[in-house]
């Protein structure tokens, strides 16, 4: 991490927990993000990886 922080652009840092959170989010379905993370339990990526903000409707 210290070499990336370094000799990159990089400026904050992260392990690789962000990285597979990140992939989970960035998947289109929950089953997509599923066999990415290789989870038996889909309550365990809702729960812990799932961070992608859900579409909403206007009031108005």
């Amino acid at each position: 991490m210290n070499r990336v922080l370094e000799e990159t652009d990089v400026s904050e840092r992260f392990s690789e927990h962000d990285l597979r959170a990140k992939a989970a989010s960035d998947a289109e379905t929950l089953e997509h993000a599923q066999a990415l993370l290789s989870h038996t339990d889909s309550r365990t990526k809702r729960r812990v990886y799932r961070r992608k903000a859900g579409k909403v409707m206007p009031l108005k």
